[in-house]
């Protein structure tokens, strides 16, 4: 069984955005606080070490996609933004810009897709944003990890863990990817 995430003292300036942020958009601030549930998780993604999948120029990316990885089985909240009580999709990449960057970025798919910069699919690099959905709408969205695979907050009942962009969900709702570099 896979422990919650240990807290990292970066932690505390994505709780203080995420504060501000639910402070500001009180619509979510009805959630109650679910208890962790511990899950066994057996997702990885070997690093990348080669040109082919790592841009050495990315070391953001890296950074990105390293401690996303510290949170493989939190388990899924809608409207969660927290390995304290959960993530949701959004919510989990939301953290880690606060956790990594010290950064607040928008907390919603179609605002970050806004602040990002288009990337190719054949052209994704580690620590992109990767968006699926139907009809013109996100519906849901990860880090490009490298390898084909992206890790994210899934759905209700299934922790954070990385999947194939090939899967058979994925690949048939794919829609775009951006790159949000830090500022």
């Amino acid at each position: 069984m896979k422990p919650v995430a240990k807290a990292d003292p970066t932690d505390q300036m994505a709780d203080q955005l995420n504060a501000k942020w639910q402070q500001d958009n009180a619509a979510f601030s009805g959630f109650n606080q679910a208890a962790p549930a511990a899950v066994q998780a057996s997702y990885a993604v070997p690093p990348a070490t080669s040109a082919s999948t790592r841009n050495v120029g990315n070391e953001w990316g890296d950074r990105l996609v390293s401690r996303a990885m510290n949170y493989l089985g939190t388990p899924y909240r809608y409207g969660g933004t927290s390995p304290k009580t959960g993530f949701d999709c959004s919510g989990f990449v939301y953290y880690l810009y606060g956790a990594v960057f010290g950064q607040r970025i928008p907390r919603m798919p179609h605002d970050m897709v806004r602040e990002g910069t288009p990337v190719a699919r054949s052209d994704l690099k580690r620590g992109d944003l990767v968006l699926f959905g139907h009809r013109g709408t996100f519906t849901h969205i990860g880090i490009y990890a490298g390898n084909n695979q992206f890790v994210h907050a899934t759905h209700s009942g299934s922790p954070v863990m990385v999947t194939n962009l090939d899967a058979d969900y994925y690949r048939t709702r794919y829609m775009t990817a951006v790159r949000l570099s830090p500022q």
